[in-house]
């Protein structure tokens, strides 16, 4: 067994490292595995998938090492509810990811292991800001902010400043929100962290674009775009040619709008990111309606619901809902446009 263990081993080192696509081939299979080591197999897989941003990969494997019967030690099954918290947290379901968040605290209290303490808390934190506890999610991340700042560590104060403008964000304080983003961007630069980078112009660029600078937002996605286009996160490139589209069919470019909500729907499809991919269909459906396209607009803005439903996203449906609602207008049904635009301002 010497062999498929040194896999094992190759494989945790690349993972490390930020490689998950060599994670993912060092690998060795599962059937090649003694059965105690299969769930730490699992284990690196689901971490893998997350890493790269396919969440719905991952989210089986996940469930495969907390299964009754996959045989995982207390250890990797801690490791394994703290990897599916976060993945959840970040596909928008916030509320399922602290009911496993708080199984985790109390399985690490149980073993004694308290270096998961920050981490725990840290995720809590961003479970809160993703539940909208705006205030007390920005107590908590000022707090780790002050602490990463005294100690000098960069990376960290990066990624804490990109969590508090997003707070900031959806606090409605667009001003603060930017001026996080932007420090944010440059410590990760400092430190030569290339992916905080990229994420805190992602963050940069949703600001400007609420804020009623679409082109600006539209040149932020894309650089934050070309900073990804060397990682294998196809979330976060995914994410930045959504975010350059939307900021490209405010600014009336709606042809580079449309190419570029296309290639971020092959991603999305490809990642299993239903609530991303549903914004990405509402967004083409509104190109397809404003360049008078009704046919095109129809499937995807009635895709677009369908997917807001699923994922209990209440803003996005509202969006469609409004978006299908004009659709029904203009082909002359009127009296379902009415419901339909009645339905949705009561949501």
């Amino acid at each position: 067994m010497a062999e498929p263990i040194g896999m094992l081993e190759r494989s945790r080192e690349c993972l490390e490292a930020g490689r998950p696509s060599r994670a993912l081939r060092a690998l060795p299979s599962r059937g090649g595995l003694p059965a105690p080591l299969r769930p730490e197999r699992d284990l690196l897989e689901a971490e893998a998938w997350r890493e790269s941003g396919y969440f719905g990969r991952a989210r089986g494997i996940y469930a495969r090492v907390l299964g009754r019967g996959s045989g995982a030690d207390p250890v990797l099954r801690l490791e394994a509810s703290l990897g599916l918290a976060s993945l959840l947290r970040s596909v928008g379901e916030g509320a399922a990811a602290f009911r496993l968040l708080k199984e985790s605290s109390r399985l690490s209290r149980r073993l004694g292991a308290r270096h998961y303490a920050p981490r725990i808390r840290l995720e809590a934190l961003l479970i809160d800001r993703a539940l909208g506890r705006l205030a007390r999610s920005l107590r908590g991340l000022a707090a780790l902010l002050a602490s990463a700042l005294k100690r000098k560590d960069g990376a960290e104060a990066a990624f804490l400043l990109w969590a508090v403008g997003g707070a900031l964000r959806l606090q409605g304080k667009l001003a603060e929100s930017e001026a996080a983003f932007r420090r944010s961007g440059k410590l990760a630069r400092a430190c030569g962290d290339a992916r905080g980078a990229g994420y805190a112009l992602l963050g940069l660029a949703g600001v400007v674009r609420i804020a009623g600078r679409p082109g600006e937002s539209a040149a932020h996605y894309e650089r934050a775009g070309r900073l990804f286009a060397g990682t294998e996160d196809a979330f976060a490139k995914a994410y930045a040619l959504c975010g350059a589209a939307n900021g490209l069919r405010q600014s009336g470019r709606l042809g580079e709008a449309e190419r570029l909500y296309l290639k971020s729907r092959t991603l999305y499809a490809r990642l299993g990111d239903g609530p991303d991919l549903a914004y990405v269909e509402w967004g083409l459906g509104q190109v397809y309606l404003q360049t008078g396209r009704p046919s095109l607009a129809g499937p995807r803005l009635r895709a677009a619901r369908a997917l807001f439903l699923r994922h209990h996203e209440d803003r996005g449906t509202v969006l469609a809902e409004l978006s299908l609602s004009r659709l029904l207008y203009l082909e002359g049904r009127v009296a379902r446009a009415e419901r339909l635009y009645a339905q949705a301002v009561k949501r």
